[in-house]
């Protein structure tokens, strides 16, 4: 790259004088998942989620000691000459996101095989409505292309005069590491920027771990106060429990004695909207979480009650991430996490396949997955009946943090085949 030197000294003069007031707007608090490692890698790919478009200037406050040629849109670069000879001096690197025109690509590698450092948000536009987008295959492009590490970084965008910003740093790892044979360039790029993403997002599940301080580690935790609207819903189901008179038993037909332990996914079918509180009740002596469609949980008053009593917003029409990281982190710190599954109420009550999600949200949080299937009543007035199935424990069948489709697929089918198990339970042996 031409006029390195003069980029250089323009990037420290800036960084000089700027010190004070940016410390003072963003005050940012920083987390490590390697605390003894502190070392920028040369050359590397620096990438990190989009919340503002002060990450840039939150970016340079924090690593003071070397210049990150940013990819920046080309929007930027169109508010006027001065602010475009800024950016320039700055070490921007160009991109224009409606042109088929990939010279970005060649400057980037270039900077990189000056021992540089390149910082891409692959998201490439700012969130809309809190929602951000899918990473763009660019940066895998480019790694593959420059054989240079990369160096996660996540910030939670929290800034003003009042607020403080936190951002966690992760490992540098080589992305050419998680390759996959027998896949085709587009399909590569795709599955690697898969995994960048979830690289990236993973720091914000480690971040917020790290920050909470008085997190359970498990999910029978003593009584806190921001437990309670989950604990006065646990109340009303153990009201509910001789009420509605569930039934537990296995598929061989025998009274289920057994008492879940630690984190586990509880994977049951969905015909009505009753289930949610079936498996409630089920297992009303733990405190559980259920993950909620988008559009169930529209409204600010509703919102906030289901939130209080544990559940967790999921988008079904795109991969939510921030849901599953969520999800992860309460696997991880003990409790019960409810999942249809299914995807959604089934009323035909075939179970021939299932979401991969629970999978891979299982294999992540290392927690078995519990199979579970409510009964059809007879009449309204008959007792409910469920089937607990054998767990699935997907260490059985994949022992890798990044499963491939072949391990997701394996374990899958072990628990469709448990869900059938249950859904054909012998019921006319029930005891107790």
């Amino acid at each position: 790259m031409k006029n390195r030197w003069f980029v250089n000294l323009f990037v420290a003069f800036t960084k000089i004088t700027g010190f004070l007031p940016t410390l003072i707007l963003f005050k940012p608090k920083i987390y490590r998942v390697n605390k003894k490692n502190k070392k920028f890698p040369k050359p590397c790919i620096f990438v990190s989620n989009h919340k503002s478009l002060l990450d840039f200037v939150l970016y340079l406050l924090i690593f003071p000691f070397r210049t990150i040629h940013f990819l920046m849109a080309e929007v930027l670069y169109k508010k006027g000459k001065l602010f475009s000879f800024m950016l320039n001096s700055l070490g921007g690197i160009k991109v224009d996101r409606d042109d088929k025109e990939f010279g970005f690509v060649s400057r980037a590698i270039e900077v990189l095989d000056h021992n540089g450092v390149v910082g891409i948000f692959p998201e490439a536009r700012l969130p809309i409505n809190g929602k951000p987008w899918p990473f763009t295959t660019s940066t895998a492009f480019i790694a593959s292309h420059a054989s240079a590490p990369i160096l996660p970084v996540y910030t939670d965008g929290n800034y003003g005069i009042f607020k403080r910003a936190k951002v966690c740093i992760g490992e540098p790892f080589y992305l050419s590491d998680y390759e996959q044979e027998g896949l085709t360039q587009e399909e590569q790029l795709a599955h690697l920027t898969k995994v960048l993403e979830e690289k990236v997002y993973e720091l914000k599940t480690f971040m917020e771990r790290s920050e909470d301080k008085n997190a359970p580690k498990s999910g029978r935790r003593k009584w806190s106060i921001r437990r309670l609207p989950m604990d006065m819903a646990r109340l009303v189901c153990t009201v509910l429990v001789p009420i509605l008179r569930v039934k537990r038993i296995t598929p061989e037909g025998q009274k289920y004695k057994n008492k879940v332990r630690g984190g586990a996914i509880v994977a049951a079918n969905h015909t009505s909207f009753a289930d949610p509180f079936i498996v409630g009740i089920t297992f009303w002596y733990r405190r559980m979480h259920f993950l909620v469609a988008e559009i169930v949980m529209k409204g600010k008053l509703r919102s906030t009650l289901l939130k209080g009593v544990g559940a967790i917003k999921i988008d079904r029409n795109t991969t939510d991430i921030d849901a599953i990281n969520k999800s992860i982190e309460k696997l991880q710190q003990g409790f019960l996490l409810s999942v249809f599954p299914q995807g959604g109420i089934n009323a035909s009550d075939e179970i021939d396949a299932i979401k991969s999600g629970v999978v891979l949200m299982a294999i992540r949080a290392k927690v078995n997955i519990i199979p579970m299937h409510i009964l059809p009543r007879k009449r309204w007035y008959h007792a409910r009946t469920v089937v607990i199935g054998n767990p699935v424990n997907p260490a059985d069948y994949c022992t890798r943090k990044l499963p491939s489709t072949a391990d997701i697929k394996t374990i899958s089918e072990q628990l469709i085949k448990e869900l059938n198990r249950c859904k054909n339970a012998n019921t006319a042996t029930v005891t107790g």
